[in-house]
């Protein structure tokens, strides 16, 4: 596979650079409001876009407007990185405003950088929705660049003739794979049409056949994207004192081991009451997307404030989603002169006030100074391996039966169990009254089973079901 098409959208806030960035991904991936600045870390995704037969790998990335109130000179640096890399360059511009300053002083910068002269960079006049906004477009070919394109972002509007003028420009990265109309109907059918699993059918998912998602979550201002900087070694994700810095889930992928993974930044969630209308809601919207595709969730805690109520909920929230999870006890560094504070009373205050997340491994961690941080790699790949794990069925259910035997208060009878389901551990039991698994039995099956296979750091899930009684066939009579 060819190298992908990089290409780069950028322009002043609110010009509908996340939108355009969405339609051409084919998905709502970037978060999208009226309220400018909402895009401030770089947003990157992969996907593939078809011409005369070829398919061409193209990696969209999406960037913070230029010129904003807020965090101007973090998003220009990223900006200016993303522009470095890119292979094509989109400078969106708003049709119902015009050329602004902001727009002119962005464009004069590409130019004395010298990005201009060894990457193409394309106006895309955006919001035409009219034939009043079409005879505007003459005052957009002022700025001087290469090609003048109009399109509607949000309505869909010259998108195929936008990626056309992109494809056409690197024929070389195209790669022939015709596909026949049959399965491009179906493809299309699989992508519109959810499939349903019955209760017992698990669909497999083996880890080793694509790249495991980890998903940095916790409340704002703990530490989440310098944790991220410090695990990628580079300042990916734009960092501050000011809590929200991080509005919308970030993916990057990084090498840990000679392993690849996708790390998610994700906004920091506050409490309810807390939590402002409009595009802070969207946040925590996109956070638990985050958690119910994660493989693994790294929940950062705060080693100055301690645990809070809201650092409960988040990790009630992980639990709830079946994700296995890593509690990493950020700006640990802090502590330093507490002498008689250790890890272990620290861990024990932990354990309390989470004990629903007792299965979950502590690391006591500063990301700022990249401390603590030399046993993650491997405690990440432990857990998703773990994760992985497959129990056959007889060896199941003879473990459940002598098990049951140790401690079984009412007596409950069990049949048949067996393994359902990975994402989380599921297990199912057929036993001859659910209403007789004491609560008391139901903890020892999962305490003896952690302790039996191990399941670090991931949620188990034990269902109790009543067997269905078989009708007896009657005797055949002897002749």
């Amino acid at each position: 596979m060819s190298s992908p098409i990089r290409v780069v959208i950028i322009g002043r806030p609110n010009v509908g650079k996340s939108t355009l960035f969405n339609r051409l991904y084919g998905k709502r991936r970037a978060l999208v409001h009226d309220e400018p600045g909402v895009t401030r870390d770089r947003l990157e995704e992969r996907t593939e876009w078809w011409l005369h037969g070829q398919v061409f790998p193209v990696a969209l990335v999406d960037t913070g407007g230029v010129g904003g109130d807020r965090f101007a000179v973090e998003i220009e640096k990223q900006v200016k990185i993303a522009v470095e890399q890119a292979d094509i360059v989109l400078f969106v511009l708003d049709s119902k405003v015009g050329v602004t300053p902001l727009d002119e002083d962005l464009f004069r910068e590409l130019n004395r950088s010298g990005v201009v002269k060894k990457t193409p960079v394309l106006a895309i006049v955006n919001k035409v929705d009219a034939e009043l906004h079409e005879d505007r477009i003459h005052e957009f070919y002022s700025l001087g660049m290469e090609q003048v394109l109009t399109v509607s972002a949000e309505h869909g509007r010259g998108m195929d003739d936008l990626k056309r003028d992109i494809l056409e420009r690197f024929e070389g990265r195209g790669i022939d794979q015709p596909i026949e109309e049959d399965e491009l109907i179906e493809a299309e059918v699989e992508t519109e049409v959810e499939t349903e699993v019955e209760t017992e059918t698990e669909v497999e998912d083996d880890l080793s056949k694509r790249i495991p998602r980890v998903a940095i979550v916790g409340k704002p201002n703990v530490g989440k994207s310098t944790l991220l900087n410090a695990i990628l070694g580079e300042n990916r994700m734009i960092t501050s004192p000011i809590a929200g810095t991080t509005v919308d889930s970030v993916d990057s992928l990084a090498q840990l081991g000679g392993k690849t993974y996708l790390f998610v930044d994700t906004a920091g969630i506050r409490r309810k009451s807390k939590t402002e209308q409009g595009v802070e809601v969207l946040s925590v919207v996109q956070t638990r997307k985050a958690l119910e595709k994660a493989d693994l969730a790294i929940l950062v805690l705060d080693g100055e404030q301690g645990i809070t109520d809201q650092d409960e909920k988040i990790g009630g929230l992980i639990e709830e989603v079946g994700c296995s999870v890593i509690l990493l006890m950020n700006k640990w560094d802090t502590q330093r002169k507490n002498e008689g504070f250790t890890k272990e009373l620290a861990a024990e205050k932990i354990r309390k006030k989470m004990a629903y997340l007792r299965y979950a491994p502590i690391v006591f961690a500063s990301a700022l100074r990249s401390q603590g941080l030399e046993d993650l790699e491997s405690l990440i790949e432990e857990i998703l391996h773990q994760r992985q794990l497959k129990i056959p069925t007889h060896d199941f259910t003879e473990w459940v039966r002598k098990e049951s035997t140790i401690h079984n208060p009412m007596n409950a009878k069990f049949y048949l169990s067996h393994q359902s389901g990975r994402h989380p551990p599921t297990f199912v039991c057929h036993v001859s009254d659910p209403d007789k698994v004491h609560f008391s039995l139901r903890r020892h099956f999962v305490n003896a089973l952690r302790e039996r296979w191990g399941y670090m750091g991931s949620p188990v899930r034990m269902l109790f079901v009543e067997v269905k009684s078989k009708r007896r066939l009657p005797r055949k009579k002897k002749v």
